[in-house]
This record gives C-alpha cells, sequence and structure tokens, in this order.
C-alpha cells in the first residue's frame, strides 16, 4: 500500500477540527438559532473511533516496512514512540502548567455543575496527583479501573485516553509479530487479526457485568478494539479490492462494528463504520461499484481539499494540545469577563480556534516532522548497514 493516502488525510483532518469545535462549543453562550451545533458536535467518541480505524488500516503497513528489516519487533516500537511520544510529552508538559496555573472555573459562574463544558475539564489536581501523573507518564491511564486509581482516564489530559489504546493495539501487535514473523501481514493472518480484534471486544462488552470499581475506562482496548478490527480489515481490501475474500471480510468485520457499538451503547459511534465505509469508497474507487463512483469523486474532492489536508498534517499535535491550550486562555480570559458569558464568548470563541492551530503548528514543524525525518534517516541508514558492503 504505497503512498500517501490523501483522502484519509482529509479525513484525519476533519476529524480534528470536528474535535476542537466539540470541544469548544459548550463554553459558549450560543444565540437561539445555533443552539443545534452542541448537539451536532457533542459525538467526540465518534470522531475518535474513526481515528482508531486510520489506525488499523495504516499501522500495518508500518508492520509491513518493520518485517522487511532486521530486529522487526524493535524497529516497529521504537518508530511508533519516536512518532507519538514527542508530541505526547509536551503536550503533557502543557496539561500540567495549565493544571497548576488554577481552576478556571472558579471565575465561570454561568456554567452549572455536571454541565458538559465542567465535565471534559478537570477543575484541579485529583487527589493522588504522582499516580495520576505516573499513568499519564507510561499511557497506562485506559488501564487503570477506579478501584486502583479513581478517574484515572481522563484526570491530567483527557484526548490522551486514546493514545493509552493505541498503545495497547501496538503491543497487541508487537506480539502477533513475534508469534507469527514475516507472515503477520499474510493475506491469510488478516482475518485472523480481525477475528482476535473481535473476540477481545466480546471480552469489552462482557467486562460490563464486572462491579463499576473494576471496570476499566473508556481508554481500556478491548472496549474500542472493534474499531482497529475494521482498519485491518479496510488494509485487506486496500490491497486486494477485487478479491472476494476481502469484500466478506469488510462486509463481516463492518457488520460487527456496527452491532458491538450499538450494544455497547453509542449510537453515534455505531454509525461511525458506516462514515468510515463512505470515506474509504472515496479513498479506494477500485473497490466501489460503477454507479457509485461520481460520488466516490465528489468525496475525494472534498476530502483532498488543501485546508483539511493541512489540518491532517497537523492533526496529531492539535488533537493532543488544543485543551490545555484552551485551558490557559480560560484562565486568562474569564476573569476578565466579570461573569458576563457573553462578554467571555465573543473574548474566547475565537482564540480557541487559532491557539491550538497556532500551537499545533509550532508542535507539528518543531518537534514530530523533524523526528520524523531522523527516524526514516536511522531506518535507511540501519538498511544500508544491515545489507553488508557492495
Amino acid at each position: 500500500m504505497a503512498g500517501r493516502l490523501l483522502a484519509l488525510d482529509g479525513l484525519r483532518g476533519t476529524l480534528a477540527l470536528y474535535v476542537l469545535a466539540g470541544h469548544t462549543l459548550p463554553f459558549l453562550a450560543l444565540p437561539p438559532r445555533l443552539g443545534g451545533l452542541r448537539p451536532a458536535f457533542s459525538h467526540g467518541h465518534a470522531a475518535v473511533a474513526l481515528f482508531f480505524m486510520l489506525s488499523g488500516l495504516v499501522i500495518l503497513g508500518s508492520v509491513e516496512r518493520a518485517l522487511s528489516q532486521p530486529q522487526p519487533i524493535t524497529r516497529f516500537l521504537l518508530a511508533r514512540a519516536g512518532r507519538l511520544l514527542p508530541v505526547y510529552g509536551a503536550a503533557l508538559a502543557l496539561a500540567v502548567v495549565a493544571l497548576s496555573l488554577g481552576n478556571p472555573f472558579t471565575a465561570m459562574p454561568w456554567l452549572p455543575t455536571g454541565s458538559a463544558a465542567r465535565d471534559m475539564m478537570e477543575s484541579a489536581w485529583p487527589a493522588d496527583w504522582p499516580l495520576h501523573l505516573a499513568g499519564h507518564a507510561l499511557l497506562l491511564q485506559g488501564l487503570l479501573p477506579p478501584a486502583l486509581l479513581p478517574d484515572a482516564t481522563f484526570s491530567i489530559l483527557g484526548p490522551a485516553w486514546s493514545l493509552s489504546t493505541e498503545w495497547q493495539f501496538y503491543a497487541l501487535e508487537a506480539l502477533a509479530m513475534a508469534a507469527l514473523g514475516e507472515r503477520a501481514t499474510d493475506p491469510w493472518a488478516l482475518p485472523a487479526w480481525v477475528i482476535v480484534l473481535l473476540l477481545l471486544g466480546v471480552i469489552g462488552l462482557a467486562s460490563a457485568d464486572l462491579p463499576s470499581s473494576w471496570q476499566c475506562g473508556r481508554g481500556f482496548l478491548p472496549k474500542e478494539s472493534w474499531f482497529f478490527a475494521l482498519g485491518i480489515a479496510s488494509f485487506a481490501l486496500q490491497r486486494q479490492p477485487t478479491a472476494a475474500s476481502a469484500r466478506i471480510l469488510m462486509a463481516v468485520t463492518l457488520v460487527a462494528a456496527c452491532v458491538m457499538s450499538g450494544i455497547e451503547t453509542k449510537p453515534a459511534a455505531a454509525l461511525a463504520p458506516l462514515v468510515w465505509l463512505l470515506c474509504f469508497a472515496c479513498q479506494s474507487p477500485a473497490s466501489t461499484p460503477p454507479f457509485a463512483r461520481s460520488a466516490v469523486a465528489l468525496g475525494y474532492r472534498l476530502l483532498t481539499a488543501p485546508v483539511l489536508l493541512w489540518t491532517g498534517r497537523i492533526s496529531y499535535p492539535l488533537y493532543l494540545s488544543h485543551a490545555p491550550m484552551q485551558r490557559l486562555l480560560m484562565l486568562w480570559l474569564a476573569p476578565r469577563a466579570e461573569g458576563d458569558w457573553h462578554r467571555f464568548t465573543w473574548s474566547f470563541a475565537g482564540p480557541a480556534i487559532a491557539l491550538p492551530l497556532l500551537v499545533a503548528l509550532i508542535l507539528h514543524h518543531g518537534l514530530e516532522k523533524p523526528l520524523r525525518l531522523r527516524l526514516s534517516l536511522y531506518a535507511s541508514a540501519s538498511n544500508t548497514s544491515a545489507a553488508g558492503p557492495l
């Protein structure tokens, strides 16, 4: 699967903007005619589900590249760490600073207790903050049930819950690479990956019968694994778009993902696989029936709009850093609103979008992109060394 998947890059940008808008609107005083915006942008979990499907698709390409090199498991994990952890470290540091500077809600009396805005942002450091910080630093926050550490998933950097899920998925991939070696991405192995992930999903659904204090939070891989399974089925179809076996695998996994999301009582997330199917079709017209190809071409043009491709390039730092940057803005602007929600809205709305975009751009060009280039050069040098002298 060579080259950039431009339509899916545009999807990544669309999802990052959706999450940013969804985390901004609850803090704004909207006029009645715009009241429908909040519910329209309240399905952040569905957006993250689409990110997981993207991950399932593209990470299999990383596995293939790693398997063609010496020490593939080490290379795969180091490549993922180098790609994700520096930006995560920077975003976590921003979150620590923002939490340490105070509670913005003390100057925002218009937001009642229990409102969506208060639920999506911590008011202060948790009581056992060293444990919470360690859990976040080690990306274990998605694995810790309340009995071990209450509210571990969202206590410091809320959006990073999905990164904990990603790393559980990477660990599973590393185990598969160890077990299957070079056969880990063979055509026969891909349905096995899907089956394992769907079985994990059954475990995740069954965990709802545990006492609530022992139920892991949203970042627990078995509660999201069917989305990764759909990404892997998409990888199989991308590789063999006309193969009946790949199409059947895609169809079965699509139905399973919708059903399992519905059982999990996530109605918007249950529709996310269908949105994924449409976006994947835009990227893979060969997999699309002839009667739908004009619609697919239009979708491709929309998803590859320059603004979405640009946002797609900075989507990862934008997704992680927007929450602490918005908190810092609130700490600065809320006291100056003097209890007037509309005054706060006028001063906050624009910077709440612009500042996270600016910080994401800085993190992308100053940290993410240079490290990605260094990793690429390291891999090339290692390949040359492994090949021996000419």
